[in-house]
């Protein structure tokens, strides 16, 4: 074989290589190298509490702390590792390499599930490094010298809206499911149009005013944010329960009844597989519309990143509305992406629609 054919075979080896990878571990490696660059940044801090100090831009690596709370159920918090974010990406750059390699029916599982956590871990360390907000704020507003929230950083806010959310969304997801299959059995079919229309009626009332009628029956905190959430979460997830299971063909059930398959089995088996792409769809739907209307909670005193919001509408300091808003918007698009890795892991295999 001639040198020429060597070359041309040594390139379409590599070409199969690069395919057989993915673009996957390529963009983790330039988000490795944009921090590796970004540690070399050196900044001096704008915001009045902070002002002359000097800091790098690139962050470390943080992780989230969840743990029991007797007054909020959960409490979610953040540690920093002092690992560099450059490092973390790089190994997660590896892994993804390995994965796409080895090509197992477990790495399609796998795969989307750690993809979307490094995804995560990577915009939480973003919201735990102070330099990045301050030079970021600054850059917008110029003449301020009052940037950053005094009675926390973002990654605190964030994790108190992420305690609201979790919370709110594991009643209502439990909550709804169940009413979603009662009214769909035989013997609660009669109760359908009732829940539809209660669940409908929670999205009509405005969340602010639930806020307020909750405050003077419960008292200002955690829990009457948890109230209008839950109550304005409800709807998809029950609509969606309802649809799905009502999709499934009579058929199909009629054959597993009749190969002698309890009502359980039935509904455990055939009925939720077959409709869970739809429920996920309405669960997916129901946490993101809690992520942004968790903000509302700043105003009974529940803390998330609607406190910066509020604080910067009354007092007119812009920064602040920014430092709340940007975060907010960043975590709803965050939790959509991962929890739709999660709805495409849990949808049984025939049922999922891959590209």
């Amino acid at each position: 074989m001639s040198a020429p054919d060597d070359r041309a075979g040594a390139v379409s080896s590599m070409l199969r290589f690069a395919r057989g990878l993915g673009a996957a571990p390529l963009v983790w490696l330039a988000l490795a190298g944009l921090a590796a660059w970004l540690g070399r940044v050196q900044v001096v801090m704008k915001d009045q509490r902070f002002v002359g100090e000097e800091a790098t831009l690139a962050p470390n690596l943080w992780l989230p702390t969840v743990a029991f709370d007797a007054r909020t159920i959960l409490d979610v918090g953040a540690i920093d590792t002092g690992v560099p974010l450059a490092l973390a990406l790089l190994v997660a750059a590896a892994l993804e390499a390995a994965l796409s390699l080895l090509q197992r029916s477990g790495s399609r599982l796998v795969r989307p599930l750690g993809r979307a956590a490094m995804i995560f871990l990577t915009i939480w360390s973003v919201f735990g490094h102070v330099p990045i907000w301050d030079q970021l704020l600054a850059s917008v507003f110029p003449d301020r010298r009052q940037l950053l929230h005094p009675r926390g950083t973002v990654i605190e806010f964030a994790g108190q809206h992420l305690e609201l959310v979790l919370v709110s969304s594991l009643v209502t997801i439990s909550l709804g499911l169940l009413l979603g299959v009662l009214v769909t059995r035989a013997q609660f079919r009669e109760f359908l149009p009732l829940v539809s229309d209660l669940v409908s009626a929670g999205q009509t009332m405005p969340t602010l005013a639930i806020v307020a009628i909750m405050v003077p029956i419960i008292g200002l905190g955690f829990w009457p944010t948890i109230v209008a959430l839950i109550l304005y979460g409800m709807l998809p997830v029950v609509r969606n329960t309802i649809a799905g299971i009502e999709a499934v063909d009579r058929f199909v059930i009629e054959s597993a009844q009749g190969m002698g398959m309890t009502a359980r089995q039935v509904l455990l088996q055939i009925e939720l597989p077959n409709a869970s792409r739809i429920i996920l769809a309405g669960i997916r739907t129901s946490v993101i519309i809690n992520v942004g209307t968790a903000a509302l909670g700043a105003y009974a005193g529940s803390g998330g990143l609607g406190v910066p919001i509020a604080g910067g509408l009354s007092q007119l300091i812009y920064p602040f509305v920014l430092l709340g808003a940007l975060p907010a918007a960043l975590l709803a698009i965050l939790l959509d992406y991962v929890l739709g890795q999660v709805e495409f892991v849990l949808t049984p295999k025939g049922l999922q629609i891959t590209s």
